[in-house]
């Protein structure tokens, strides 16, 4: 009587262990992972010489993010990716996205400053912009560095510079961009000549900024004395390689690491203007 029982307890637990993973494999459904793609390159959380001070959340709960692929790997269907300041776990922004699991789309934030907001921006904004005339560039500069700049209004002073066969660094005046706009929104493009010597030079080019009061002429003076410039943006430099020479660039304050006569002095510390590429067709 007692090996009877013992068999019916068992069988029964037998039944309900089957029952309880049919129902688990029921709820559970296969799910199919996709990856999504931020590109926080252009904020200054991510970009601002001190380190890295944005991380994301999905669905409320943080979730890796590797910040130099972009890559994100969620569930397809419907989340709300959160990105915050690690500093603080302030969120900065926010996106609610249908994750397709054949979506290969980028969602590419911008924020030039840390006290700047965190914004989507589309990345092929600029790409109905009309192309540069042949032997020109297109420029659209905007300054957030008005902190280091002490002009009401600043004009740009655009350079070409490189080295010539025999090694001697020539740096020829390009053109002049005039009262310098404080935001990408209010700024506008320039056409300039591009300066690009014949043959090219064997180790590339760069522009070079120089920054000048518009109202007196007089130039931004370094720490040393001197006029103040800065290596602005080398288009061989950008991948892919822009066809078209149109660019949109962003200038921001970002602190050296010392002392030195090219820099800037503001309080008791040495700044330089930096300037980023936002767009490049």
């Amino acid at each position: 009587m007692k090996k009877h029982t013992k068999n019916i307890i068992v069988a029964v637990l037998l039944l309900v262990g089957l029952y309880s993973c049919q129902k688990a494999e029921y709820v559970t459904p296969f799910a199919t992972f996709v990856d999504v793609y931020f590109d926080a390159d252009k904020t200054a959380l991510r970009d601002n010489g001190a380190g890295v001070f944005i991380a994301a959340k999905y669905n409320g709960y943080p979730i890796e993010w590797n910040i130099l692929s972009k890559k994100i790997k969620v569930v397809a269907g419907e989340g709300k990716f959160e990105f915050y300041d690690t500093r603080n776990g302030n969120v900065v922004a926010e996106k609610v996205i249908d994750v397709k699991a054949d979506s290969k789309e980028t969602y590419t934030m911008f924020q030039p400053t840390m006290e700047a907001p965190v914004v989507f921006i589309d990345p092929a904004a600029q790409e109905s912009e009309s192309p540069a005339p042949a032997g020109h560039i297109k420029l659209k500069v905007a300054n957030y560095a008005k902190d280091l700049i002490p002009f009401e209004h600043t004009d740009l002073k655009v350079s070409i510079s490189y080295y010539d066969v025999d090694w001697n660094e020539v740096i020829t005046e390009i053109g002049i961009i005039k009262d310098v706009k404080n935001t990408i929104d209010q700024a506008e493009y320039y056409i300039l000549p591009d300066g690009v010597p014949s043959p090219l030079p064997e180790i590339g080019y760069n522009y070079v900024f120089e920054f000048v009061d518009s109202d007196t002429g007089q130039p931004l003076l370094n720490y040393g004395g001197t006029n103040y410039s800065n290596v602005a943006f080398n288009p061989a430099g950008i991948d892919p390689l822009p066809v078209n020479n149109v660019f949109t660039l962003y200038m921001v304050s970002r602190k050296t690491w010392g002392e030195a006569p090219p820099f800037l002095k503001k309080g008791d510390a040495f700044y330089e203007i930096a300037t980023s590429v936002l767009f490049a067709n």
